[in-house]
C-alpha cells in the first residue's frame, strides 16, 4: 500500500512538471549570474541614437542608480548607438566616447547593480548595421574585432556582473526579405569574438524577427554554454503600442484600447477609428480575449524552448507606451507579464527607466529636472513602491525662476538640442570639456551658406512687462553670422518671433554678449538659442537668463 502511494506521488510530480515548463539552468551559466538577471530595467535615454550627446556626462546620477537598487532592481541594460564607440578605420580601439560609458558602468556597479552592455542597439527603423554584417564580409570582420576589444575592455570591470549582449533585435528579414537564418552564423561569429575578449563573462544571445519569441524558437543554441538567450515581448502589440507613431499609421491611430480585452470592451474604441483596417485590428484584439492566462501561455513558448534545449532564457524587454493607454490597464498588463515571467522562472528587464514607457517622469524633461517616481508602476513590478530618488543637486529650475525664488537661470550646454542645419551635411559640432570632463562649450563648424540653429531645449514661462537679460559667451570666425536670441511663443505654443531680442556676435575671440529686453504683450514663453548662417566656426557657452530690477 505504501509503495503504491509513493508510486502515485511520483506520477503526479512528473505530470505537474510536464504541465509547467521550468527554465533550465545551464551548467555553463553560474546560478548567481542568473539571479542577477531576475529584475532589470533598460536605461534607454543615455547612449542610444536618440540621446543627446551633450548629456552623455550627466544623463543619469548616482542617486538614481542607488534608487534602482533599493527598489529591488538587480541589473541595468545599457543600450548604445552602434556607432557610438565604433571606428571603422580602427575597430580595435573604441572611440573616445568610451570614457562616458566607463563612467556609467562604474556608477551602476558601485550601486550594486549588474550591467548588460548592449553596444549594437540601433534605431528600430534602421537596419544599416545588420545589412552590412550580412552582405559585407570585411565589415563583419571589423565588427568582430570591435566586439573583442569591447569585451576585453569591460570584462576588466567585472567578470561576474558584466553581461555582453550580441545585438539588439536583429530584423533584416523584415527589411530586406532575406531568410531569418542569415542571423545564425553572424551571431556565432560575433559571440566567438566576445568570448576571445572575455573568456569568463556571460553572453546574451537572441533570435531574429526583432528578437521576439518567434525568432527565438527558430534559433539553434550556440555551442558556448555560458550563454543566456534573450527575447522581447510586447504582446498584444495592439494594446502596448497604441498611439505609437513610429509603429506605423494604423498603430498611431489607436487610443483607449483596453486591457484585458473582450469583444464588448473594444466596441467603443473600435467604432471611433476612421480607418476600417484599424477597426478590424482592434476588433480582432477583442476577440482574442487577452488576459493574464493568455499572456502566460504566449510566454511559456520561450520556457518550453529553453527546457527543450537545456539553456536559460531572459526577457530583455517588455513595456507599454504611456501616450494613449489608460494607466490602470497599462499597470494591469505589466503586472500580468511580470507575474507570468516569474512563474515561468524567467528573469526580466522592463522597457524602460524614463521616456514614454518609463517608471519616472520629469516636469522639465529636456533638463531631467523635477523627477517623479511612479509608485504604482513599481508596485506592478513587485518592487518597493516606497522608494524615492530624493533631491539631485543642481542649478535652479524653471519653476524656481518662474516663482521668483531664483533670480537667475543657468542653461548649460549639456541641456541643448542637437545642431540643426537647413542644408544637410554641412555642419558639425564638438563638445569642449573642462579637466573634470564636464561640457563647458560647443564648437560648431558650418560649411554651407544657409541658416542653422542650436536651441536650449527649454521654454521659460514669462509675463508681459518683465524686464529680463540673456547673456552668454561666444566667438566667431569666418564670413558667416552668429546671433544670441530667443524664440518667442504665445500661450498656445505658437512661435510669434524666431529671433526675439537678438544680439549679433562680432568676429574675434570669446567675448561676453548680453541682450536686455522687456517681455512684449502676447508672449508667454521664451527659449534661448544660437542661430546663424555659414560659413563660420563658432564657440558658444552656457546661457544665463536674469531678472533685471
Amino acid at each position: 500500500m505504501r509503495a503504491r502511494n509513493v508510486l502515485a506521488l511520483l506520477v503526479c510530480i512528473v505530470m505537474v512538471s510536464c504541465l509547467t515548463p521550468t527554465v533550465f539552468q545551464a551548467p555553463g551559466v553560474p546560478p548567481e549570474r542568473l539571479a542577477l538577471l531576475a529584475r532589470g530595467i533598460n536605461l534607454n535615454a543615455w547612449f542610444t541614437p536618440w540621446a543627446n550627446p551633450l548629456n552623455y556626462q550627466n544623463a543619469f546620477h548616482p542617486q538614481e542608480a542607488a534608487f534602482l537598487r533599493k527598489a529591488g532592481f538587480t541589473v541595468c541594460r545599457l543600450p548604445m548607438d552602434p556607432d557610438l564607440l565604433f571606428d571603422s578605420a580602427h575597430p580595435e580601439t573604441p572611440a573616445p566616447a568610451i570614457r562616458y560609458v566607463d563612467r556609467a558602468v562604474h556608477m551602476l556597479l558601485s550601486a550594486g547593480l549588474a550591467v548588460i552592455v548592449d553596444p549594437l542597439h540601433g534605431d528600430s527603423s534602421n537596419a544599416a548595421w545588420e545589412s552590412r554584417l550580412y552582405h559585407d564580409a570585411s565589415f563583419r570582420s571589423k565588427a568582430e574585432t570591435y566586439w573583442e576589444a569591447l569585451a576585453r575592455h569591460f570584462s576588466a570591470f567585472s567578470k561576474d556582473r558584466i553581461f555582453f549582449e550580441v545585438m539588439n533585435e536583429p530584423h533584416l528579414s523584415a527589411r530586406e526579405k532575406v531568410d531569418p537564418s542569415w542571423w545564425q552564423p553572424v551571431q556565432v561569429s560575433l559571440a566567438a569574438a566576445i568570448r576571445r575578449g572575455a573568456p569568463s563573462n556571460t553572453i546574451i544571445a537572441t533570435g531574429e524577427r526583432w528578437g521576439g519569441i518567434d525568432g527565438l524558437l527558430e534559433l539553434k543554441p550556440l555551442a558556448d554554454r555560458n550563454v543566456v538567450y534573450s527575447f522581447h515581448s510586447y504582446d498584444p502589440f495592439t494594446f502596448t503600442h497604441q498611439g505609437a507613431e513610429w509603429a506605423g499609421p494604423l498603430q498611431a491611430e489607436l487610443a483607449g484600447i483596453p486591457y484585458p480585452s473582450t469583444p464588448a470592451a473594444v466596441q467603443a474604441p473600435a467604432a471611433a477609428l476612421p480607418d476600417p483596417r484599424a477597426r478590424d485590428q482592434v476588433l480582432r484584439y477583442g476577440d482574442e480575449s487577452w488576459n493574464e492566462e493568455r499572456v502566460r501561455t504566449g510566454l511559456s513558448r520561450a520556457a518550453e524552448w529553453a527546457s527543450a534545449h537545456r539553456v536559460p532564457v531572459f526577457c530583455g524587454e517588455f513595456g507599454a507606451y504611456r501616450k494613449s493607454s489608460a494607466e490602470t490597464d497599462r499597470l494591469a498588463w505589466i503586472g500580468d507579464v511580470r507575474r507570468s515571467l516569474e512563474a515561468l522562472n524567467i528573469g526580466w528587464c522592463m522597457w524602460d527607466y524614463e521616456t514614454d514607457f518609463g517608471i519616472v517622469t520629469f516636469s522639465e524633461p529636456s533638463w531631467r529636472r523635477g523627477i517623479q517616481v511612479d509608485a504604482d508602476y513599481l508596485s506592478a513590478l513587485g518592487l518597493d513602491e516606497r522608494q524615492t530618488i530624493g533631491n539631485i543637486p543642481g542649478e535652479p529650475t524653471v519653476e524656481d525662476f518662474w516663482s521668483g525664488t531664483a533670480q537667475a537661470l543657468l542653461i548649460p550646454v549639456n541641456d541643448w538640442t542637437r545642431l540643426w542645419t537647413r542644408e544637410q551635411g554641412v555642419g558639425s559640432s564638438e563638445v569642449v570639456e573642462d579637466d573634470a570632463g564636464m561640457p563647458i562649450a560647443l564648437h560648431v563648424d558650418i560649411l554651407g551658406s544657409q541658416d542653422w540653429a542650436i536651441d536650449s531645449g527649454l521654454r521659460v514661462p514669462v509675463t508681459a512687462g518683465e524686464k529680463l537679460r540673456l547673456s552668454s559667451h561666444a566667438s566667431l570666425a569666418g564670413s558667416g553670422a552668429l546671433r544670441l536670441e530667443l524664440v518667442a511663443r504665445d500661450s498656445q505654443g505658437t512661435v510669434v518671433d524666431w529671433s526675439y531680442a537678438a544680439m549679433s556676435v562680432g568676429t574675434g575671440p570669446v567675448r561676453t554678449y548680453t541682450t536686455d529686453f522687456t517681455v512684449s504683450s502676447g508672449i508667454a514663453s521664451l527659449e534661448p538659442r544660437w542661430s546663424g548662417e555659414g560659413p563660420a566656426r563658432v564657440r558658444v557657452e552656457a546661457f544665463e537668463l536674469d531678472r533685471r530690477t
